[in-house]
Order: C-alpha cells, then structure tokens, then sequence
C-alpha cells in the first residue's frame, strides 16, 4: 500500500514524495555513491539460485552519483528501494501485487539482473524520466524475481514484485510495470500519484471518475463534488492523494513546495499501530522520503521520530559510504531518534551491495 506523488504543480521546482508501508519493521540505510563504480546485476548467491555463470550477469558502470535507501542486510542481501541521481532523477520501487518477472536465460550474455537492482540501474544510467522511458520501451535485460529482505533475521521474506515510479527536474514521470518480464509504459508529467494495486491503466481510469466529479473536466459538472472517500486501502489512498494535489494552487518558493508535499504525503499515510483486523502484523506507514529534485536534496522521514535527515546527491566524496537508519534486531527496533538534520558528517565508508565480483 505505497504512495508515490509528483508534485509539479510549480513546474520550476518539481518535488516527489513517496510514502513505504509495510507490515513488518524493516532494516534501511541511505548509501551514498559515486559516479564511476562498477556494478553487476546479481549477487554470488543469487547467481547459485538461478544456476547463473558470471557472464551472464548484467553489469554496468554508474553515470551519475546518489543517494539511496537501501533495505536488507548482509545475510538476506539488499534492495535499492528508492533514490535519486546527481541529474535529480528518482526512482521509487512501489509493490505491485500482479508483477511478474522473466525466465533466467543462462546462455544470454551480460542480460540477466534483480529485480531488487534494478532501480539502481535506472539511477546509475539516466538522468531523466523521457530517456527511462525510451530505455524501458526497448529493453532488453532480463529481470529476475527474488525476495524483498527485510534484515533482521526475518525468515518469511514475501516476493519482491514492484513496479517503478520515476520522476525528474523537469515534472516528468515515468511509471513502469513488468508482466511476464516484459514492461508497460507510461510517460508524462500528468502521471503524478501511483500507488502499488491496481494497475496503473485502472488507476488513471479511476483518477478520470474523480477529476469528473471535481468538476476537472470538459464538458464540466454542473455542481462539483470537493470530497473524496476515506480509507487506508491503496486505492483510497490514491483518491486521497489525487483530491489534495488536483485541488491545490501552486506554491510559489521550494521550501513551500517541499512543506505542500509532505502535507500530501501525510495525508495518504497509515498511522503507528493502526490496526482494523486486528491482525499480527499491521501495516503501516514505515518512511516517508522527498526528493527536492531542483537542489538535488534528498529526505528521509521516519514517524516514529520527530526531525527528518538528509543528503545531497550532487556531494560524493568517498565511492561508497551509508549510515544506517533503522536497525531491526529481533523483536528489538533501534530507530536512531538520535539522527536529524544533514547526515553527510555522520556517513561511514562501506562496500558497494552491488559491486562487481569476478
């Protein structure tokens, strides 16, 4: 039940925001890379599951620079979940119940990637929605499935199907859907909420009922309705988001904008602890991030803590360098309340998750 909005209402100062929720705590660092690493598509382990020689593993040579929030750790691997690119592109993974993925091709040199890496790849090559597009419309990579790793010695890890969001500096987005590891996609700037079920043609479809009844449309209502329904499910959440962002004036100043879109952002989240079936593990709300696609700033926001952190993506320094964000440990969730502000000081060299290893 993830969001994702693309508020380019000021189309100077395009933010987007992006809110992960899950059912169980999860494990989550931001890394931060260099422009010029060497990367490859699959671990040694997931080569040994899809019975993969290293030449048939896809690798790749970063462009651009970022800054990503990775989940996982390093029994379970690591999924690049959402980030942005010196160029100021993002790229959100966003579950999606119905993708499904490509047969390994063992004999298919330099093609076969994760899906968990996927969005990593986007990052490192691109830097803006349009050329994604064109790249998606054309692609040639086979994306393998895996699970999503959770970290903390969690053992009924779910399969990572997702779909990608990806937006840049100038309010354009890209949306992506796998089936049958083939990809589906959409491209403008008025593909600005995604959401993770259903999929996205039914999404816009639902989003065009709603602009009708707000009197968005021509020929237009002749009495708009200005309400949407409640709920916490993905499309509700959709409609929520949609009614906000559809019915709002322009904000003038970045940092406006910024404080415009996590008020979205808020809006379409699932508190701490709410819990209508009364299930054992409810979902909720586990972060929210902004990408300031204009000064190349991106944000992570936790709702347990009260002051959000960041990083630039156009600062580097070492290759490869993270700090760990939320750290599971059993029943134990440390959410490092300790953490606020720019976390560039506090950054410590690591191991690129997808290096290359011969």
């Amino acid at each position: 039940m993830c969001l994702r909005v693309l508020n380019n209402l000021n189309e100077q100062y395009p933010v987007t925001g992006r809110n992960m929720n899950w059912f169980r705590p999860i494990n989550v660092s931001l890394y931060r890379f260099a422009q010029g690493l060497e990367k490859q598509g699959l671990t040694h382990r997931q080569m040994r599951t899809f019975d993969l020689s290293q030449s048939a593993v896809f690798k790749w040579r970063s462009n651009y620079a970022s800054v990503v929030a990775m989940m996982g750790d390093d029994e379970q691997g690591y999924a690049a979940v959402d980030g942005m690119n010196d160029q100021g592109l993002m790229v959100n993974a966003l579950y999606d119940t119905p993708a499904t993925y490509a047969t390994a091709k063992p004999r298919l040199e330099n093609s076969n990637i994760s899906v968990l890496c996927w969005p990593q790849y986007i990052l490192d090559c691109f830097a803006d929605a349009k050329s994604v597009a064109e790249y998606a419309r054309h692609n040639t990579l086979v994306i393998l499935d895996d699970l999503v790793p959770e970290g903390g010695n969690e053992r009924e890890l779910v399969p990572a199907h997702i779909h990608l969001a990806v937006s840049d500096k100038a309010g354009n987005s890209t949306i992506i859907e796998i089936s049958k590891g083939i990809l589906t996609v959409y491209e403008s700037p008025k593909y600005q909420v995604v959401t993770n079920e259903p999929d996205y043609e039914t999404q816009l479809s639902i989003l065009k009922h709603w602009q009708y009844l707000w009197g968005q449309t021509q020929p237009s209502i002749e009495t708009p309705i200005y309400t949407v329904l409640g709920g916490y499910t993905p499309t509700q959440s959709f409609d929520n988001a949609a009614f906000y962002l559809t019915l709002s004036d322009m904000a003038q100043h970045p940092e406006d904008v910024l404080a415009q879109t996590r008020a979205f952002m808020q809006k379409g989240a699932i508190p701490y602890q709410f819990n209508p079936k009364k299930s054992d593990h409810a979902t909720c709300t586990r972060w929210t991030n902004m990408a300031d696609h204009h000064s190349k700033t991106y944000y992570f926001i936790n709702p347990l803590n009260m002051m959000p952190v960041w990083l630039d993506a156009i600062k580097t320094g070492q290759p490869s360098a993270k700090i760990q964000l939320i750290t599971v440990k059993g029943s134990t969730v440390d959410n490092t309340p300790e953490l606020h502000g720019n976390l560039q000081r506090l950054l410590v060299d690591c191991q690129d998750p997808f290096r290359v290893n011969g």
